[in-house]
């Protein structure tokens, strides 16, 4: 687990949307994009640290980072 992993994921930040996107095998990077987007605009990971992120990404999705 990364020092990063840490910090509040922040929607706002294309940056961040990107780094947690890239996390991911290239084939499933659109899912993810998608997932990150919707899930900012519903609140769901609202003040969710980045490992919460891949946690919820990993439950809902079933997937795992590469």
């Amino acid at each position: 687990m990364g020092k990063s992993d840490h910090k509040f994921f922040n929607c706002s930040e294309e940056h961040e949307r990107e780094y947690i996107i890239r996390q991911y095998p290239q084939n499933a990077r659109d899912i993810v994009r998608s997932y990150l987007y919707i899930s900012c605009v519903d609140g769901t990971i609202k003040n969710s640290t980045h490992e919460e992120v891949y946690n919820l990404i990993k439950t809902e999705l079933g997937l795992d980072k590469k």
